[in-house]
């Protein structure tokens, strides 16, 4: 499939890439830069995480995955349908392509798109098993700002602080809220309404106001201003596209819970820092506060540390609810922290620890789903707890293949169906 997209990129020259990577935020940072650029531009930007060596091709060529890899012939028959739309042209001036990477090189693999922009959101300590190190997430990460034309760089990731000090003056560019070329200045911020700020967008700057929950959501409306600002929009057009950046299904998205509650369904994926920033959003919020979280896979031998910063930082919740095995390593930290044991309780399924919040939501409680998504699904525990059946659409992983792998995944447990 690599061959077909180098083709179709080379029968369409014209189209800008913009590739955004990152350990954590790509998705959300993607969409923010589409929903900015749309002002202007034709654009395209797939409103999955189609990431990786195979889902690059699927979402540039605007096709669905199959399902498993050994799934031959549903995989032959996208390949015929790449070769069918080869004939035809792209008719987008923009991508915006949100590249995984899991282990060294990966980035570099892609470096056949010759993105215009590359966006760098993060180096986290996920995928410590696939990279080994922390400092091998910052070099593969920010290899993306290396291999495009322009580099634009989260000045607010301090782990990228010694890779830009020693860059060459101008490259790459930097986006942040309180560091960077471009910035997103506020001025108030509160988990209830959102943003209010200052876009600096080198010599000009606009006020804009952004209803997104959750602080670290300020950096993706930075790089999505700083995107368009490098593309040649005006700041009236990088204003209103701001205005209109949505929350992201399963990436801190507020949507309406049983009997006058509010859900933030966090439970795309997870990671530490992630994690905390979660929990932190979640304290900031009025009323009983209950979290109901996941797991956070691939942390290989750190993972026990991380799990007990986690569990200490949950002593201020109302109530505890752990999805399957690996999120019990929160609770003993919980509990050091002075967590009660009445304020825990754990499940081997999202299901179960669905039902089991639901039946005890009151008005004016607020709840965090959050967990990673191999073998978890936190957003099934989501389903679980909404005010309106119908907003089941709006959550992660609801394609008939991932209902497919949860009903796989789960068909030897209890699901509360």
């Amino acid at each position: 499939m690599k061959i077909q997209l180098v083709r179709y990129l080379k029968r369409n020259p014209r189209v800008v890439i913009v590739g955004v990577t990152g350990s954590v935020g790509k998705t959300t940072t993607k969409l923010a830069i589409a929903k900015v650029l749309e002002q202007r531009f034709k654009v395209q930007a797939h409103s999955g995480n189609y990431n990786s060596e195979l889902g690059v091709p699927l979402a540039i060529f605007e096709l669905e995955s199959p399902g498993s890899v050994f799934n031959l012939k549903g995989w032959l028959g996208v390949v015929l349908e790449m070769n069918r739309r080869l004939k035809k042209p792209l008719l987008y001036d923009v991508i915006v392509q949100e590249l995984g990477a899991g282990r060294r090189g990966d980035i570099g693999y892609f470096s056949f798109l010759r993105p215009r922009i590359g966006v760098v959101t993060a180096a986290k300590p996920a995928h410590l098993k696939g990279f080994g190190s922390i400092e091998a997430i910052v070099d593969e990460k920010f290899s993306l700002a290396e291999l495009s034309q322009t580099g634009l760089v989260n000045a607010e990731e301090e782990r990228f602080a010694p890779k830009l000090s020693t860059a060459d003056a101008g490259r790459p560019h930097t986006y942040g809220v309180s560091k960077g070329e471009y910035r997103y200045s506020l001025r108030s911020y509160s988990a209830a309404d959102g943003f209010e700020g200052t876009l600096v967008l080198g010599k000009d700057t606009v006020d804009a106001s952004v209803r997104m929950v959750g602080r670290h959501m300020a950096e993706a409306v930075a790089a999505a201003a700083a995107v368009g600002a490098l593309l040649g929009m005006t700041p009236e057009e990088i204003k209103a596209g701001v205005e209109r950046i949505q929350p992201v299904a399963g990436r801190m998205s507020p949507l309406e819970g049983q009997n006058g509650s509010l859900i933030l369904d966090d439970s795309y994926n997870a990671s530490p820092e992630a994690m905390m920033a979660s929990l932190d959003t979640l304290y900031e919020l009025p009323g009983r506060k209950i979290a109901i979280l996941g797991g956070m896979n691939e942390l290989g031998s750190d993972g026990a540390r991380y799990y007990g910063q986690i569990g200490g930082h949950c002593a201020r919740l109302d109530l505890l609810v752990t999805v399957a095995k690996l999120a019990r390593q929160y609770v003993e930290p919980a509990r050091a922290a002075g967590l009660g044991d009445d304020k825990i309780r754990c499940f081997d399924t999202p299901y179960e620890a669905g039902e089991f919040v639901a039946g005890l939501l009151k008005q004016g409680d607020t709840v965090l789903v959050k967990g990673s998504q191999g073998g978890i699904f936190c957003e099934e525990a989501t389903a679980k707890l909404l005010a309106k059946p119908e907003d089941t659409a709006r959550l992660v992983r609801q394609s008939p293949d991932w209902k497919r792998q949860k009903a796989h995944a789960f068909s030897n447990k209890r699901q509360g169906a």
